[in-house]
């Protein structure tokens, strides 16, 4: 299992965790028939800021709160997919997903503002879900799925197709999705980014190698004499680290 599946599977198990503590609080709402509506408001993100002050912490706590089994079960069956797919280290899922559910929740927040709506409140993790599925499109477009009935297709058309889902009509969950889109399209961006830097870095080294070798066996068949200047100098360099390291 690679890291970002591992991250992945910790992520599902989260979500999962905390739709469990919600289904016992509605289980037990007999006997304490006010505990669903305090576990609701101590975990959802509200829309008025000025009630945020009081549960900042519900800025995390959203994106891994699904109140309906169907919305978990559409929005993990997203995550597992995409984020185990997701190339690099276990901090570039988990750190976009939580980018994305902290830009949603930005964008829930203005848009409640906007409108008008400071009642409303903020649940789910596809904000989040969304940005993991953005930022494993755009660091590896080319990348084949492969589909029940329709086969193989690219992921740069898979993705977009299923976020055009999301927009049917405009609410403050909409902007909340929006939110997310564009903190995955940005942590893709710069992901990608920093995978070509690396890459770059690692061309230069192994030229670097190449011209060292060729050194090497220049000295070997001519002579340390045969040796240009810049050659003895790269030469030099090379024995000092040797002993260096």
């Amino acid at each position: 299992m690679t890291r970002t599946a591992r991250a992945t599977l910790l992520l599902v198990i989260a979500n999962l965790a905390v739709y469990l503590v919600m289904f016992a609080g509605w289980m037990l709402r007999g006997f304490f028939p006010e505990l669903p509506e305090k576990m609701v408001g101590l975990l959802t993100f509200p829309g008025d800021p000025r009630e945020l002050l009081f549960v900042p912490w519900t800025s995390v706590t959203y994106m891994f709160t699904q109140i309906s089994f169907l919305h978990l079960t559409v929005n993990m069956l997203w995550l597992a997919g995409f984020g185990a797919m997701m190339k690099g280290d276990w901090w570039q899922t988990a750190g976009a997903y939580l980018a994305g559910g902290i830009a949603g929740a930005v964008a829930f927040s203005m848009y409640t503002i906007y409108a008008g709506l400071p009642g409303e409140h903020l649940a789910g993790a596809s904000a989040s879900v969304i940005a993991v599925v953005a930022a494993t499109t755009i660091l590896t477009p080319e990348r084949r799925v492969r589909l029940l009935f329709i086969g193989d297709i690219r992921l740069k058309w898979v993705a977009p197709i299923a976020l055009l889902t999301i927009f049917a009509g405009f609410s403050a969950e909409t902007a909340a999705h929006l939110g997310g889109l564009f903190a995955g399209c940005c942590a893709g961006a710069l992901l990608r980014f920093h995978d070509k830097a690396i890459a770059r870095r690692a061309m230069r080294e192994a030229r670097r190698r190449t011209m060292r070798m060729k050194i090497l066996q220049k000295a070997s068949f001519s002579g340390f004499a045969s040796l240009s200047e810049e050659e003895r100098r790269e030469l030099f360099d090379l024995t000092r680290q040797r002993y260096s390291g």
